[in-house]
């Protein structure tokens, strides 16, 4: 049990430091495995490495298909354990055929409500910029949908990382690969705005930070902050749905919708497969079968 308990840590300090996965997503392993662990000191208290096999991680499929939860978690859950076996794997841990027999997660394909171009546009010219915080949530929102960010890229941007007079921003996303995005008008003129207002809060606080975004005690705004911001702006301003992933999938949809090639949206979205990026074409080809339909004289019936 031990050794069980002691190649999971091994294997999330694997993933943060050498993949350079997100803190979230180290949770969410983290949260997956521990309940994995959980169910082998309750079925097999005196476990060790040689007696992984098959009927084992069956039972343990069974059992979280057998607690109600969605198909998305439990997709997860079971993704987590292969990336865990895959790492034994590596090790000589386990033998082969455990991961290979081990199914792939299939998920719910799921199309987020995306807001249009109007909808997004009328809710950020909207928002306020009376003081520090009004200004910074604005910017947010205007960053977030002018370059596609992830959440935790956001979190963890640096004043350095912000060319300014040219409008791009220098990336570190996932697995630590740098990229270059653009960013608009819109976002250039209140990100100038905000950068006076920040560096005057830390001088009033006598602080120095180089993140972008903080909090009013002069800190690096967290990804969970970042997410509450949204929330709460949304629940406001008529899009109770509003969070990090839509604000990517808004960018990647409305330049599909503009016209945009799908590699070019590929780059400035950070995805490493072509694969990923085409989730996007299917609610641009859902947008283009809506006007379509509401528009052209022979699309609908006598």
């Amino acid at each position: 049990m031990l050794e069980l308990s002691r190649e999971i840590e091994d294997f999330l300090k694997y993933i943060q430091n050498e993949k350079g996965y997100s803190l979230h997503t180290l949770k969410a392993y983290q949260k997956d495995l521990r309940e994995f662990l959980l169910f082998i000191q309750k079925n097999y208290p005196e476990f060790s490495l040689s007696q992984f096999n098959s009927q084992l991680i069956k039972k343990f499929i069974f059992e979280i298909k057998n607690q109600g939860k969605a198909s998305a978690t439990i997709a997860r859950k079971i993704g987590s354990l292969r990336s865990f076996l895959k790492f034994l794997l590596k090790k000589n841990k386990i033998e082969g055929g455990l991961y290979f027999k081990l199914p792939f997660p299939k998920k719910e394909k799921r199309i987020p409500n995306v807001p249009t171009e109007e909808e997004i546009n009328l809710f950020i010219e909207n928002l306020e910029e009376k003081d520090f915080l009004a200004l910074r949530d604005k910017t947010i929102l205007e960053i977030f949908y002018s370059s596609g960010l992830r959440v935790s890229e956001l979190s963890n941007l640096t004043l350095d990382q912000i060319l300014l007079s040219s409008k791009f921003i220098k990336v570190l996303g996932k697995g630590k690969k740098a990229r270059i995005v653009p960013f608009g008008d819109k976002a250039y003129i209140v990100l100038k705005k905000y950068l006076k207002y920040r560096e005057i809060l830390l001088n009033r606080l006598q602080k120095s930070n180089n993140f972008v975004f903080l909090n009013f005690r002069g800190e690096r705004l967290s990804e969970r902050g970042l997410r509450y911001i949204l929330k709460k702006k949304g629940l406001k301003g008529n899009l109770p749905y509003l969070h990090p992933h839509l604000l990517r999938h808004s960018f990647a949809t409305h330049l599909l919708n503009a016209g945009a090639d799908l590699r070019s949206i590929q780059e400035m979205l950070g995805h490493s497969s072509l694969a990923t990026t085409e989730r996007y074409t299917q609610i641009h080809y859902e947008f283009l079968l809506k006007n379509y339909l509401k528009a052209h004289p022979k699309a609908k019936k006598d």
